[in-house]
Formats: C-alpha cells, structure tokens, sequence
C-alpha cells in the first residue's frame, strides 16, 4: 500500500506523508507550502475565507446530469488533506497567469471590492468558481445577473462592507476573457500521475494518525472489521468542524473516497432514483432540479453553501442522524431504502437493505450494526400528480441549521380531488426525526375543504415532543411545527408541483 496521499496544488504534483496528510487543507496551504493567500476565519465552513477549487478524482458523471465544471468551490478549512488523493487544488494564488490577474481578480480591483482585503480571496476563488460554471456551461455571451451572483457568493462573509462592490464585480466579469483553470493548469503528465494513484490502496500511519483509504466494498469491510473505532469518512464536512474545535480530534479514519462504485447515481425503473454513499448534494441537485423532483433541488438551494454542497454527501447526512438535519424528513416521505454493507456478516445480511422507518432509533443512533456503513440509498421520484412540499424554518435564511423542518407529500386519486395518502415527517421536534402516522391517516379519502384540521393538529401535537436548546424553546418549536402543517394544508388548495422555495 502507499504511505503517501498524491494530488495537485496549482499543477504541481504533490505528496504529503502521514504527519502533513492529517492536516486540513487550509493549514497545509498556509504552513507547508506558504501558499498564504488562502485564509484561516471560522474553521469551520462558515465565512468562505478559505474557498479553493476543487477537482475530485472521482465524480458523478451521469448523463442525467446538466454539464458541471471539474473544479468546484470547497472550504478549505474543513477537508482533511488525506481525502484528497488523486484530487486537483487551485488557490488564490494559482489564478494569476505569468503577471496577468484572472479575470476575477480584476473586476474585484475595479469595483472596488476589496476593504481590509481578509476575505477577498474567498470572493476571488467564489467568482472563478462562477466563471468555471459559466464555462462549462459553454455561456459566456450573457452577464452574470445579480442573483447569479449573490447565490454564488452565499458562503462568503465580509465583516468591513456592504456587498454590493462585490456584485457588481461578479456582474462585471468578462466571460469571453476567461480560461478554463482546468485548460491552464493540468498536463497529461499530472493527470497520469493522479489517475494511477487510484488504482492504489493507501495507508498512512503515525504515531497520532491512522487513515485508511481501501479500493473496495470489501476491504473497506475488513478494515472497519479490525478497527472498529475509525470514523468513517464520506464528504467529511461535519468531521471536519469536529475535529477543528478540539471537540473530537480526527486521529484514526477509513476513507471511501477510493471507491468507484460509491459514486453512481442511477434511476431504477421509471419511479425510483438510486445514490451512492460519495455522490455530492451539489449533484444530487443538478440531476434532479429540472423535472425528477424540482421540490427537493430548490429545497437545497437553502442547504448550507454551494462550497459545502460541493463537498458534503446526502448520505452523510443521513448517517450523522442529527434530529435537525435538512434531508432526513424528504428521506421519511420518499420512501427510502438505505443500502448497507457489513463485512462482519454473512450471506444475504451482508449486503442489507433498511427502510427508512426503521433507520432511527434515538438520538444520532441508527439501525446500522457493528462494521456496517451505508452505500447508497433509494428513494421514490414523485409523480407529478402528486404534491411535494418542503419547508425549514431557521434564524437565518441561507447557511444555517433547522430549528424545525419538515417534510409533505400527498397522492392523489382520481383528478385531484380526493386524497389517496398523505405522508408528514419533520425534524427538530424529537431525538429522531418523526413521520405522522396519527395525521396521516386523517388525511385519506378526503378532499381539501373535507380535512379536520383541529384533528391533525392534536395529532401532531400528541406525537412531537420537542426540547429547548440554543436555538429554539421547545413551546416554539411547537407553535412552528403546527404553523408548517397549517401553510400544508393551505397549499394543497394550489396546482400540483408548486412550491414556495426560493429557486437558484
């Protein structure tokens, strides 16, 4: 096996042994290579001073998905430099070309987008993010709107300004002036040395880490089978946040990042929509955005920052269990089946499939067993007679964690008049999130203006059981849960298919 993680930083290959490979990136950057233009804020994906770009050695390259640049914008401060094997890094300071600025960085000198200039790099790298969409897209002709540029800029604080400076150079950029970072800094030569990497297990060991990134299911088994403390490693956003606020420091990980299956996203018959344990939310909302479930990919628009959603999986998110996490109320109504595999099993519990009711089973505690790990999980794609509604109520808007979310779906029968089924699921109103049975069933055979109301509610109110926490009193989260239902049964007067989320 390898004892050494190989990638690029602005073309040049590198190596990085067990003591550098278990740094996040940013301190890497910063400590090891003096690439200081990358910055050091939050440390923990929030302000976007450390944004780089990003090329994964693998990624999702379903032809269901709308054409997506090579190199996205993640946080550098929260991706361990281990997971980037094979992976292509540019910074800041890789834009430039000889003496000539990428366009990015000119129109943030000529807008004036700059104050104190901390968090102009993170802007910078967010705009060449943008120009890269833009160019694989082949849609230079037209400028950049303001909302383009606002939803690309989500993730990237200023403490000095107003950000209107920074808009207008996003609105100002020269599309037709632009390069592709892929075209002016890889070679054949590189890209031979970072696809051969991935034929090739790695593991590095040290005194304080130990970090495992195997070639298959199978090996992935038996390494979690032997040492069965590893975190396991996915996107590895929240690990990330973890192990910078010394809460729980990332010493001993297996990586699935290796793994070519693990990133296959596929439709299974005409209703069904299978992804893999590595495919990124970002894809997932690209593949589904347009007319599989247009809902859930406006959903996750409010998910986060596009540099997380680059980086972080959906299936991560469903394996943290958090009660107030985004995606597992849409997973409690979409019929989900959670793909798993346990090498410590045998014959056909080896490879299981739960369903997503019985998946929760307390306070970030799952149905997975001992040496069990997800590979993919299966959900419904709603007909589009159907009703999808997803909601999340928070103290911001964009980049922040639910105080209550909450997930609806109704079947019609016949010409939308009867209601056939209903399913209900929210998070934050208990240590797991819930579905509503006792709602529910209120709901069948009923039309609309038919619905006992006072009914529902006193079902949903029988069945949360909410906590006070920083965010939110558990009375709150009562009167918000019971405001969500009510906007739900108000929708389900409107045409199917409409929502009130904000689109991208």
């Amino acid at each position: 096996m390898r004892d050494h993680v190989v990638f690029s930083v602005n073309g040049q290959i590198q190596k990085a042994k067990a003591e550098e490979a278990s740094e996040m990136l940013a301190d890497f950057l910063r400590k090891r290579r003096n690439l200081v233009g990358t910055k050091i804020v939050c440390a923990e994906g929030d302000c976007g001073a450390c944004t780089v770009l990003k090329a994964a050695p693998h990624a999702c390259k379903d032809k269901g998905i709308a054409k997506q640049p090579r190199y996205l914008p993640v946080n550098s401060c929260i991706i361990p430099v281990a997971s980037l094997d094979g992976a292509s890094i540019v910074t800041v300071d890789g834009l430039a070309q000889g003496t000539e600025l990428h366009p990015a960085q000119k129109s943030m000198i000529q807008c004036h987008g700059s104050q104190c200039g901390f968090c102009t790099p993170g802007f910078v790298m967010a705009l060449a993010g943008l120009t890269e969409k833009r160019l694989a897209r082949k849609d230079t002709g037209a400028p950049i709107t303001e909302q383009e540029a606002k939803n690309a800029l989500t993730a990237n604080l200023c403490r000095c300004t107003g950000y209107q400076p920074i808009v207008e150079a996003a609105r100002s950029l020269p599309l037709n002036e632009c390069r592709s970072v892929e075209e002016r800094l890889e070679t054949k030569a590189n890209r031979q040395v970072l696809q051969k990497v991935l034929k090739e297990p790695l593991l590095l060991r040290s005194e304080e880490f130990e970090f495992h990134a195997p070639l298959t299911l199978e090996a992935a088994g038996k390494y979690i089978k032997k040492n069965p403390s590893a975190k396991l490693l996915s996107g590895g956003t929240d690990l990330g946040v973890v192990h910078n606020k010394r809460k729980s420091r990332l010493t001993h990980a297996l990586s699935l990042h290796l793994i070519p299956e693990l990133y296959r996203m596929n439709r299974v018959g005409r209703t069904r929509l299978r992804i893999g344990a590595r495919v990124t939310l970002s894809e997932v909302r690209g593949f589904v955005k347009d007319a599989l479930i247009p809902d859930f990919a406006r959903f996750l628009d409010l998910f986060a920052s596009p540099q997380i959603k680059n980086q972080a999986t959906l299936v991560g998110n469903l394996a943290n269990a958090s009660p107030i996490g985004d995606t597992p109320p849409f997973l409690l109504v979409a019929g989900t089946v959670v793909h798993t595999f346990n090498a410590r099993a045998t014959g056909a519990r080896r490879r299981r499939k739960i369903p997503i009711e019985e998946f929760f089973l307390g306070y970030r505690k799952t149905a997975l067993e001992p040496g069990e790990f997800i590979t993919a999980v299966e959900i419904d794609i709603p007909a589009k007679t159907e009703t999808l509604l997803l909601r999340k109520v928070s103290q911001r808007k964009d980049l922040d964690i639910s105080t209550v979310n909450a997930a609806f779906r109704v079947s019609w029968d016949g010409k939308r008049k009867k209601i056939a089924q209903a399913r209900i699921a929210l998070g934050g109103v208990a240590a797991t999130p819930v579905r509503v049975p006792a709602a529910e069933g209120l709901f069948a055979g009923r039309v609309p203006s038919e619905l006992d109301i006072p009914a529902i509610i006193d079902a949903l109110q029988a069945t949360i059981t909410p906590l006070s926490d920083v965010r939110s009193s558990a009375a709150f989260r009562r009167v918000v849960a019971e405001n969500l239902v009510k906007r739900f049964l108000i929708a389900l007067t409107a045409p199917p298919g409409t929502s009130s989320e904000r689109t991208a």
